[in-house]
């Protein structure tokens, strides 16, 4: 599943409330948010990993770590996937897997909404998310940790371009955050810039 491009999927294995059992997910991880973080932070489209069938069917509904057949059902489970996850290799078949999958796709606020609306070009609505948005974004001083400032002063360089329908403008900078979030993770050696759909459209 390389080159990586625009979106990443991230396989988590997570703590479960007793320490002899594990609780697998996977989420879909867009690379070119201001607050992108690969492999620090989850992404959204959380889908819970279960056991195989027969796995369930032999008692087996848990990921227990002492069970001797898990790793292998494990492997099979994520073998298993692999078509879907080849298939979620465009922004345009994340936004559709989404859609069908969360009662808010493509965003959890407004936030993100107004990203993914520029990534796809569609800026007239961007500037609607922008415009509920803008009040909170550009009053106050900079925040002093380095995660938030970084954000905030990534969303107030929207508002220019945005506001002039500069397209260019605006891909760059989608193009620099995502090379921004990816250095210096384990994505990187993967990762491959590539045109937005904002991009393509007229």
């Amino acid at each position: 599943m390389t080159p990586l491009t625009h979106v990443g999927i991230e396989i988590w294995l997570e703590r479960a409330s007793m320490a002899s059992y594990f609780s697998p997910r996977w989420f879909l991880t867009p690379l070119f948010l201001p607050t992108s973080r690969p492999t620090a932070n989850p992404g959204f489209c959380c889908v819970l990993m279960g056991r195989s069938q027969q796995a369930r069917e032999a008692g087996r509904r848990s990921w227990d770590w002492d069970d001797p057949e898990m790793p292998a059902d494990f492997v099979s489970q994520i073998e298993e996937m692999m078509p879907l996850f080849r298939s979620l290799n465009t922004l345009d078949a994340c936004r559709l897997f989404t859609e069908a999958r969360m009662k808010h796709p493509w965003g959890k606020d407004f936030y993100e909404q107004l990203i993914y609306d520029i990534a796809f070009g569609n800026l007239s609505l961007a500037r609607c998310w922008w415009q509920q948005l803008e009040a909170e974004i550009t009053s106050g001083d900079l925040p002093t940790e380095d995660f938030w400032r970084t954000k905030t002063l990534r969303y107030r360089s929207l508002r220019e371009p945005l506001m002039d329908n500069d397209r260019a403008a605006l891909a760059a900078l989608l193009h620099q955050w995502e090379r921004e979030n990816v250095m210096g993770t384990p994505v990187e050696r993967i990762w491959q810039p590539t045109p937005f759909p904002l991009e393509h459209v007229a």
